[in-house]
């Protein structure tokens, strides 16, 4: 690919940072009604499994969480074609408005007591349709920023968009503490649950106005130029990058076992699993998950200096190391070691989630880039997301050890840290595969001029 000199992109700065605003607002919302089911989970299966013995209900509820996870592979391909035709703004409204809808459903259903068997399946159905729309939702917006950002702050600006996982998680874990604290834990379980979940819909107006504002992407718009987009089929694609897809479903699997961990297994571990109860737990969750916003933020501007192989290989090793630690002080029942625990925890998190968003959507070219990375990120997310709070909750019942999580977290990012330090090359600070550098000053563009090939990366995967 010849280099021409016109077709560097000048982004405007300002117009980034609102566009990773609203979309990590949106996603902030979306995250908001994932995390109302992690924090509402001991409840949720009172009032959907209550005929069975108490030791099945949790455990239930978590398979009806992984279950629904079937069926993000079928959204991220759907989306992904439509993110392709239409343009990846239109994935970003549709996807929030079906989470925005369905969650406020889920706070109308009725239970197992007014219906029986038919209120577990409609539970169901409705976090299948969730699912269906995180599919879209969150391959489309690590795309999307990563296709917007400049190349020397992509890092930096695509934390933004977990630093909103993590607020849509704490607006959660805030709203659940308070249901608990004000409320009976009759009335909570009798109809102060469906409250937050019915606040869904307000939320998600919101979170729809602000991404119908957005501009659609550079790398996108001059892709659809020149027409390249439909060339590669799926056969293509696995023939091509089969390394990177490897690389990167590996990376989705820590990235969602951490992730499902903390956001969705721990309020329920904090609450059932060491008895902390529903308020001790949702602040320790709530402290935890604001702790980690600077943190995120930080390791993402951090791996725009020293390359983002780095930073991941310092939370992969971290969590190789210091898993059953962080465990074993949780499962200590002193409040301040548990908050060791937690902080060990969360610190190495923060490493995948400052980083991984940039990182993932820059091993592949533009020209098959949202279509390869729905697929993969899904059905990753399907195995090691979606199962991750009922194989760790499995785990604890069946040994009867409450380090048993920490066995499972440690083989994930061994394997990771194997994949990583082999397969993956850093990606910072060079152009995506297949796109002209996007740039934000005339001093980054004269540098680009200058030496394009350390600004680019074509290779000759652009056939």
């Amino acid at each position: 690919m010849k280099f021409n000199k016109n077709k560097v992109h000048h982004v405007d700065p300002n117009q980034t940072k609102k566009s990773v605003i609203a979309t990590g607002i949106g996603n902030a919302i979306e995250w908001f009604d994932f995390g109302l089911y992690a924090q509402l989970a001991v409840i949720l299966s009172a009032n959907f499994f209550g005929d069975l013995p108490e030791e099945m209900q949790i455990i239930s509820t978590f398979a009806v969480f992984a279950f629904a996870f079937i069926v993000r592979p079928i959204g991220g391909i759907f989306f992904s074609h439509l993110g392709d035709k239409l343009g990846r703004k239109v994935v970003l409204s549709t996807t929030i408005t079906l989470m925005a809808l369905s969650t406020l459903v889920l706070g109308l259903l009725p239970t197992q007591h007014q219906i029986g068997i038919w209120a577990p399946i409609l539970l169901l159905l409705v976090r299948m349709i969730q699912s269906f729309s995180t599919g879209g939702e969150y391959a489309g917006a690590m795309t999307y920023i990563a296709e917007t950002a400049p190349d020397k702050t992509r890092g930096k600006l695509g934390s933004g968009l977990e630093i909103g996982t993590l607020i849509g998680n704490i607006m959660a874990a805030i709203l659940a503490g308070l249901m608990y604290s004000i409320l009976s834990d009759h009335q909570m379980e009798q109809w102060g649950w469906r409250i937050p979940f019915i606040l869904a819909a307000p939320l998600g107006i919101v979170g729809v106005l602000l991404r119908s504002r957005l501009d659609e992407s550079p790398a996108y718009e001059s892709t659809l130029e020149e027409k390249e987009e439909l060339e590669y089929s799926y056969i293509d694609i696995a023939k091509y990058y089969w390394k990177d897809i490897i690389v990167c479903f590996t990376g989705v699997a820590f990235l969602n076992v951490a992730n499902y961990m903390v956001l969705s297994y721990m309020p329920s571990f904090l609450n059932k699993t060491i008895n902390l109860g529903g308020t001790v737990g949702s602040i320790l969750s709530t402290v935890v998950m604001g702790a980690m916003i600077p943190a995120v933020f930080f390791f993402g501007w951090y791996s725009d200096k020293v390359g983002n192989k780095r930073t991941i290989i310092f939370g992969l090793a971290g969590y190789s190391l210091f898993s059953v630690l962080a465990f074993w002080l949780m499962s200590i029942p002193v409040l301040p070691i548990v908050i060791v625990g937690l902080i060990i925890i969360a610190l190495f998190m923060s490493t995948f989630e400052g980083v991984m968003p940039s990182l993932l959507p820059s091993m592949f070219h533009t020209k098959v880039r949202l279509r390869t990375l729905s697929l993969v990120y899904n059905i990753g997310a399907a195995i090691f997301g979606g199962l991750t709070p009922f194989i760790l909750s499995t785990l604890v019942q069946t040994t009867g050890q409450q380090i048993a999580p920490s066995y499972y977290l440690m083989l994930i990012n061994v394997i990771g840290l194997i994949i990583f330090l082999t397969m993956f090359k850093s990606t910072s600070n060079k152009s995506l595969r297949g796109s002209y550098p996007n740039v934000e000053s005339e001093e980054e563009y004269k540098e680009v001029i200058q030496n394009p090939k350390d600004a680019l990366w074509w290779d000759d995967e652009s056939k």
